[in-house]
């Protein structure tokens, strides 16, 4: 800053530093606005990897479960089968009908 005759500032000084100040007030204002959108997106993207995660959680503890049932419903129907019965043997048919069906309709369509 340069002083004038006497100590004093001139108008043009004042009028720069006045311009100054609004610059940065102007940059500082916008440097705020934009800290508000960052924090906002930071935000929404921790909110959505929370639902994930909740989301990933439940799926892994249904396929848990049907692990379990479907362990389970193997086992008791190859206990049925090795017992030699023609029930069982007639299970296995129409399970595997079942299953040949279900296969041709999804080649085909």
């Amino acid at each position: 800053m340069s002083w004038a005759r006497g100590g004093k500032s001139s108008a043009a000084d004042d009028a720069q530093q006045s311009n100054l100040e609004s610059q940065n007030d102007q940059h500082l204002n916008e440097l705020h606005s934009k800290l508000q959108a960052l924090r906002g997106v930071t935000t929404d993207i921790y909110r959505d990897s929370q639902g994930q995660n909740a989301l990933l959680d439940g799926t892994s503890s249904a396929f848990d479960s049907f692990k379990t049932s479907l362990s389970s419903t193997s086992s008791r129907f190859a206990r049925s089968v090795q017992s030699g019965h023609g029930q069982a043997r007639l299970q296995l048919g129409i399970v595997l009908a079942f299953v040949a069906l279900f296969l041709l309709y999804k080649i085909a369509y």
